[in-house]
């Protein structure tokens, strides 16, 4: 017999086994519950959004934060000029649309 029931159905069965227990049985049970629920340990999630902070597993003080984000920015400020700075380096195509279009002669980029 494989029958499957509900989270009401079982519920409602656990209550109508309770109410045939008596009293102290039922204020051990209530007790140890109690008791679980005081020792029980609730994770808190790591990343989670609050007021736009990262909060949880991963706590940074005010200035950690401060100092990661400055971080973060001038990281990102020396790629930015690095990669300008290289394509600036191995742009010539000014000076061959000069060469070939004969505005200035050859001898004038040698050096």
């Amino acid at each position: 017999m494989n029958t499957k029931l509900s989270n009401k159905e079982i519920g409602s069965l656990l209550n109508r086994s309770a109410q045939q227990l008596d009293r102290s049985t039922l204020d051990e049970l209530r007790t140890a519950r109690h008791h679980a629920l005081q020792n029980q340990r609730v994770a808190s999630p790591v990343w989670v959004s609050r007021n736009g902070l990262l909060h949880g597993q991963l706590r940074l003080s005010p200035r950690a934060l401060n100092w990661f984000i400055v971080g973060v920015v001038a990281s990102l400020l020396v790629i930015n000029l690095t990669y300008w700075e290289r394509t600036y380096e191995h742009d010539h195509s000014d000076i061959d649309i000069a060469i070939l279009t004969d505005d200035m002669p050859v001898d004038a980029f040698v050096d």
